[in-house]
């Protein structure tokens, strides 16, 4: 069984004339800490925040993997 800990951590707005050229509005760092079968393991993440409010990971770790959605 796997669980999934998420901290939001750093975020970096994207200004204006370049949201269309990045495809988001922000960029932010996530913490996450993953119980896989009571082992815990710690990583920091990068995400994508798009116009509409979703906020997408641009790197996995081979358990989360990139384009995963963060809820």
């Amino acid at each position: 069984m796997k669980n999934i800990e998420i901290t939001k951590m750093q975020r970096v707005d994207v200004p204006t004339e370049y949201q269309k050229e990045e495809g988001c509005v922000a960029f932010q760092t996530i913490k996450v800490i993953i119980n896989f079968y009571g082992k815990l393991i710690e990583d920091v993440l990068d995400t994508k925040i798009l116009e509409d409010g979703r906020q997408i990971v641009t790197n996995g770790n081979g358990y989360i993997k990139a384009g995963y959605e963060i809820e």
